[in-house]
């Protein structure tokens, strides 16, 4: 670890580690640094909550969340967020044009319609196209199939995934999902049943990579920079902040 004196014009509140050394970082400090990244990397600071809830959750169950999450930040850079929402409708919540959507907005949008018949309830089928880092949908899902009492698959051209069945589910899941292609095309489908809460892991803290801490970083900085004419005119997201 660095052990040099914290600079307070830094604005983050996670510990410095170099080179490979692993950043055993609690839940609470991984939902503040990621939410931080989140925004500064353009999210509205709802959606930025609900990626620090998602990398938290995904640590929490013996998962690199953050590290899955500046994965992603990365691959939305230079993209409207708004172009990476759902286009909701009955079986279909494709983006426009075909683009990869947001797991962090996807899957709030799944929470938000858990209860409506155009949502993951029992019997739906819905297609949602491609996801980046759809591992980072798993948190979400895993609460509607706790709320719905459902199990939720998870397909797409030669397999699936089956997320609220079975103890060990978080650990299966997110090893096919990070395996994933790019290009890959999914499904979302339900069926009534007995979720699975999966308990925490053992350890209360998350190992995540001091290259991944760095970037988180560098995104959470970008909440701090001081206010310019061009950057009041471009402050804000394009997207909703009512979720």
């Amino acid at each position: 670890m660095n052990t040099q004196p914290h600079d307070q014009t830094r604005g983050d509140s996670t510990p410095f580690f170099q080179d490979n050394q692993a950043a055993p970082l609690s839940r609470n400090e991984v939902a503040s640094l990621c939410m931080k990244a989140a925004r500064g990397a353009g999210m509205s600071w709802g959606m930025a909550e609900e990626a620090g809830f998602a990398a938290a959750w995904l640590a929490m169950h013996g998962i690199d969340g953050p590290g899955y999450l500046c994965t992603h930040l990365k691959q939305a850079q230079g993209r409207e967020w708004a172009e990476l929402c759902p286009s909701v409708a009955r079986g279909d919540w494709r983006a426009a044009g075909g683009r990869a959507l947001c797991p962090i907005v996807l899957g709030a949008t799944l929470c938000d319609y858990a209860a409506l018949s155009d949502g993951p309830v029992a019997d739906c089928s819905i297609t949602l196209g491609k996801v980046d880092c759809p591992i980072l949908m798993l948190p979400f899902l895993a609460n509607i199939a706790q709320k719905n009492g459902v199990s939720i698959t998870v397909s797409w051209a030669g397999g699936s995934v089956v997320v609220g069945q079975g103890s060990d589910w978080p650990e299966t899941a997110s090893g096919a999902l990070a395996a994933l292609p790019s290009e890959a095309e999914l499904s979302l489908t339900a069926q009534q049943g007995v979720a699975t809460d999966p308990p925490a892991g053992q350890s209360p803290k998350a190992n995540t990579g001091a290259d991944t801490i760095s970037m988180l970083n560098t995104f959470a900085m970008r909440t701090t920079v001081p206010a310019s004419e061009q950057s009041r005119a471009g402050a804000g997201s394009t997207l909703d902040d009512n979720d």
